[in-house]
């Protein structure tokens, strides 16, 4: 796990695990937002992307990308279909704008 600047500003309960790489300015924003090398980040956009890690590369998380827990949507096929699950997935909702700045510059002020 590397992590490229202090970590601060983010959300309660956020983890960094094993095989990932999180750039500078990344805020994984919301509480329980859980990174680790094997399990994918998804960019929803145009097409979805997602970040994976790669052979002995480690899951690499972009520079000021905004992180949030959300779900990858229900297996198909068996159980898992007929019951509704899905699994866990962070989400790169969108990447730190002036907004963002100013949300994290507040919280640094209250701590």
């Amino acid at each position: 796990m590397i992590i490229e600047d202090e970590g601060r500003s983010w959300g309660g309960g956020c983890g960094v695990y094993e095989g990932t790489l999180v750039r500078e300015r990344c805020v994984p924003r919301a509480p329980e937002t859980i990174l680790t090398g094997s399990t994918p980040v998804v960019r929803p956009s145009c097409a979805i992307r997602s970040y994976r890690r790669d052979g002995d590369q480690p899951l690499e998380i972009p520079a000021g990308a905004v992180v949030v827990p959300g779900p990858r949507g229900a297996h198909r096929g068996g159980a898992a279909a007929r019951w509704g699950i899905s699994l866990y997935a962070p989400v790169i909702v969108k990447y730190r704008d002036e907004k963002t700045d100013a949300a994290t510059l507040l919280e640094e002020y209250l701590r």
